[in-house]
């Protein structure tokens, strides 16, 4: 059937069904002349989401609960985590009724500081222990990665480590490099930079979902996309030097070893993404041995 029998089956607009199918929770065929043609199993999947969302279950969470074996349990764990969301905005909102009522930093302090793993997510915590333009990017990088709260004393164990590693290590960039990425993280543009962060993040979810697919719709964008990393315009650019940079200072300060490892502990959702990117990288590395200058 077609996306205007669908939309009025499905009580949702054409824009929200092309979004779900961006996301790959939906996958209809495609006929010669381009439409699409939804079957009932797409409109028994579209129902759902449409229910999930009007549960506030975001989009990556319809997706795991739509690829579980167990999709109560999957559910379940969702509510957990909302339940776990509302408590902290409850007691965040007790914090500033005893604030407003008689403004005891002293005793806020306190609370604050023991209850500060059940009222903050991992990426809220590392956003408040680095203000300005170093939080936003740690957050950028690695925030979607970290959206849970600390619950083991492993994860205890490696946050600390992240924090200490963070606060201490020598990132001395030159004043030129700085200043480019400092207008970058400006105030006015932080709203384009998340954008393009999650622009980003889509399109390297969209080749981690298959690969070799992936690369075969873009060959040609790939292949002059590593053409221009190679080439001498790029070296002698500025983002080429940022990025010779960031290389040169990833393998001299332990990034590998204290930073990533302790962000996999801290974050099994980071741990599994870091496996999909090195079955890609090997997949990408076959189809293209160029890409492999790009980084040396």
């Amino acid at each position: 059937m077609l996306i205007k029998v669908v939309c009025e089956k499905c009580k949702l607009t054409k824009k929200a069904i092309e979004y779900y199918e961006s996301k790959n929770l939906i996958h209809p065929n495609i006929l010669e002349n381009g439409y699409r043609d939804y079957t009932d199993a797409d409109i028994s999947v579209l129902k759902e989401i449409s229910v999930l969302r009007k549960c506030g279950i975001s989009i990556a969470d319809i997706a795991e609960i739509r690829n579980s074996l167990n999709k109560p349990a999957a559910l379940a764990k969702c509510k957990y985590i909302t339940e776990l969301r509302r408590q902290r905005l409850n007691n965040i909102q007790k914090c500033i009724d005893s604030l407003i009522a008689d403004y005891d930093v002293n005793r806020e302090f306190d609370y604050l500081q023991t209850h500060d793993e059940d009222l903050y997510t991992i990426k809220e915590k590392l956003v408040f222990a680095f203000p300005g333009n170093y939080g936003l990017y740690i957050s950028m990088h690695f925030g979607r990665f970290l959206n849970g709260t600390i619950e083991t004393e492993d994860q205890r164990k490696a946050y600390d480590a992240i924090v200490q590693y963070l606060d201490h290590v020598g990132l001395y960039l030159p004043s030129e490099l700085s200043e480019f990425l400092e207008a970058f993280f400006t105030v006015s543009t932080k709203s384009d930079a998340v954008k393009v962060e999650e622009e980003t993040n889509d399109r390297m979810l969209d080749m981690l979902t298959d690969t070799e697919g992936y690369l075969e719709r873009n060959h040609e964008q790939i292949e002059q996309y590593i053409n221009y990393k190679n080439s001498e315009e790029y070296k002698n650019s500025e983002a080429a030097k940022i990025q010779r940079f960031m290389l040169d200072f990833q393998k001299e300060s332990g990034y590998q070893e204290v930073l990533i490892a302790n962000m996999k502990i801290l974050s099994p959702s980071y741990a599994e993404y870091l496996k999909k990117v090195e079955a890609a990288n090997e997949i990408m590395l076959k189809k293209f041995p160029k890409a492999k200058d790009m980084y040396e």
